[in-house]
C-alpha cells in the first residue's frame, strides 16, 4: 500500500474522533481509538483506517501503520491543500495563550485582515465561531479539516494555541512555524511531563523550529535559552519596565475600571495609550502579537487605533459589578497565574479581598500547597472548594492546597462549588472584590467519567440577583 488515497469519498472526511464520524466519512484510529466505536459507527464509516494493527474481521478496517510517517502528507494532498499558502502564527506558554490569540484575532479583523483561530476557546473564522474543540492544540488531522474550512472561507492568517502536550505528542506535525511566541513558563502538567525540565524542553521545540519571527516575555535563565536556540529571521524580546528589550512597556497607572495607561517603546514606533485590559500581564499578552501583525498589515497604527476596541475573553478577569461590590471570574489555576492576578487586583486597592479557588484532580499535585500559599499571602479570605476533581477526592485535593496554610489564617473548606460561591458572596462587603479562579470559560465540572454542567458565571449572576 503506497497511498490512502482510495480510502477518501471528497464529499466526505477523515476524521480521528469517533464523536465526529458522519455517514461516509473515513476514520484515522488514533492510539487504538477503534476500539471506541459502537456497531452503528462503524456501519457509518466508510473505513476504518489502523495506524497500528488492529482488527481485520471487516472490509472496513485498514491496517495503515506503514503508512505512519506520511498520510498526512496524503489527506492534505486529497484535499487539495497547501499548508504553505497560510501565513500562521502560534502561541505556547503557560499562560496567556488565549488572551494573546484572541486580541490578535480582534486586531486582525479591525485592520479587515483575513484571520482564523484555532486553541481553548474553540475555533474562529472571520470573527465568526465555528464551533468547540476537546483540546487546546487539536490532533493534526482535526487541523487539516480547520484547514479545509478556513479555505473555503479565502483565509490567509491563521493563529493557534500550541500547549506543550500538543508539541510533545507532534500535534503540529506537517505545519511550518512560520511566526511563533512565548508567554512565558511556569509550573504546569508536570503530571504528563515529568519534571520541569521535561515541560521546558517541549515549549522549547516551537523555538527551535520557528522560521520568521519570534517573540518572547523575558524571563531569567530561559531568555539566553532562546537566543542560542532560535535559528529563523527575526527575534524580539518584550518586558514591562526593562528598556533592553526589544518591545519595552512602561504601565503608567490602572484605574479601578480596568483602563490601563502606557507607553511602549517598539522597533517600530512608540506607543502612549490606555486599554481596558485590567491586569498589566495582558499588555505583554497583546504584544506578543505585533510582529506577527507586521506580517499581515504593515500599517502600525492599524494596531494601535485597535486598541480600545479590545475586549478580553470571557473567564478571563470577567468583571461583575453591583452595588460597589465586584466580582471577578478568572481563568487563572497555577500558582503564577493566580499570583499575578490577585497582585494586579490588589493595585486597584479594594478593601478586602475574597478568593475562591480549587485544583484539578489526576493533574499536578505539586502545586496545589503552593497555590494555598499565595492565597494566604494576597487574599484576606479563602475558599477552597472543587475545580474538576475527576477520579480523586475532591476533599483530599483541598486538603493539599491548605496543607501548608497557618492556622491564623482565615479560611475554610466547601467541596461544593455553588456553595462555595454563594458563602464567598454573603461575605463580600462594599468596596471588597471576590475572585473565583480556576474554571473561568468553562461550563462544566468532572467527576469521575461524568462531565456535568457548571458555570461560576451563571453561579455568580444568581448571587447578583439577591441585590435586586
Amino acid at each position: 500500500m503506497n497511498s490512502i488515497k482510495k480510502f477518501i469519498n471528497l464529499k466526505n472526511r477523515f476524521v480521528d474522533h469517533s464523536e465526529d464520524i458522519r455517514d461516509g466519512d473515513t476514520f484515522v484510529s488514533i492510539k487504538n481509538g477503534y476500539s471506541n466505536l459502537s456497531a452503528e459507527l462503524i456501519e457509518k464509516a466508510n473505513y476504518i483506517l489502523l495506524t497500528s494493527p488492529g482488527p481485520s474481521e471487516s472490509n472496513k478496517f485498514v491496517n495503515i501503520s506503514e503508512l505512519k510517517e506520511k498520510y498526512i502528507k496524503d489527506i492534505e494532498e486529497i484535499y487539495g491543500l497547501k499548508e504553505n499558502h497560510f501565513n500562521k502564527f502560534f502561541v505556547t506558554g503557560t499562560n496567556g495563550k488565549t488572551s494573546t490569540i484572541h486580541f490578535l484575532r480582534q486586531i486582525l479583523n479591525f485592520s479587515e485582515s483575513s484571520c482564523a483561530s484555532t486553541g481553548t476557546l474553540g475555533r474562529f473564522i472571520n470573527n465568526k465561531f465555528y464551533g468547540s474543540q476537546r483540546l487546546t492544540t487539536e490532533t493534526p488531522i482535526f487541523i487539516r479539516n480547520f484547514l479545509r474550512e478556513c479555505e473555503k472561507n479565502s483565509v490567509q492568517n491563521i493563529l493557534f494555541e500550541a500547549s506543550s502536550i500538543g508539541i510533545e505528542e507532534k500535534r503540529l506535525s506537517g505545519l511550518s512555524i512560520d511566526h511563533a511566541a512565548l508567554s512565558n513558563i511556569s509550573r504546569d502538567h508536570l503530571n504528563y511531563h515529568g519534571n520541569i525540565e521535561n515541560y521546558v524542553d517541549a515549549k522549547m521545540k516551537l523555538v527551535e523550529s520557528c522560521k520568521q519571527t519570534f517573540t518572547y516575555v523575558k524571563q531569567d535563565q530561559l531568555s539566553e535559552r532562546i537566543k542560542n536556540s532560535f535559528k529563523g529571521n527575526a527575534l524580539y524580546s518584550i518586558s514591562i519596565d526593562d528598556p533592553k528589550s526589544d518591545i519595552s512597556i512602561n504601565v503608567k497607572k490602572i484605574f479601578k475600571d480596568g483602563i490601563i495607561e502606557f507607553t511602549a517603546e517598539t522597533p517600530w514606533g512608540n506607543f502612549q495609550n490606555g486599554v481596558k485590559l485590567f491586569a498589566e500581564y495582558n499588555l505583554l499578552n497583546l504584544f506578543l502579537g505585533l510582529p506577527f501583525f507586521l506580517s499581515c498589515s504593515k500599517n502600525i497604527d492599524l494596531f494601535s487605533n485597535s486598541l480600545n476596541t479590545l475586549r478580553l475573553p470571557n473567564g478571563r478577569m470577567q468583571l461583575f459589578e453591583k452595588n460597589e461590590k465586584r466580582i471577578f471570574v478568572d481563568f487563572a489555576h497555577t500558582p503564577d497565574a493566580i499570583k499575578k492576578t490577585l497582585i494586579n487586583i490588589k493595585k486597584t486597592k479594594p478593601r478586602g479581598l475574597i478568593l475562591v479557588l480549587g485544583a484539578g484532580g489526576d493533574q499536578d499535585q505539586g502545586k496545589r500547597a503552593e497555590m494555598g500559599e499565595i492565597a494566604e499571602n494576597y487574599a484576606d479570605y479563602l475558599i477552597v472548594t472543587s475545580d474538576n476533581p475527576r477520579f480523586e477526592d475532591p476533599n483530599e485535593i483541598s486538603k493539599m492546597i491548605t496543607s501548608k496554610i497557618s492556622k491564623d489564617f482565615n479560611f475554610e473548606i466547601e467541596n461544593d462549588r455553588g456553595k462555595a460561591i454563594m458563602k464567598a458572596f454573603k461575605t463580600l462587603k462594599e468596596y471588597e472584590v471576590l475572585v473565583i479562579a480556576g474554571k473561568g470559560h468553562e461550563d462544566y465540572q468532572i467527576v469521575g467519567n461524568n462531565k456535568e454542567y457548571f458555570s461560576d458565571v451563571e453561579e455568580v449572576r444568581k448571587c447578583l440577583e439577591l441585590l435586586d
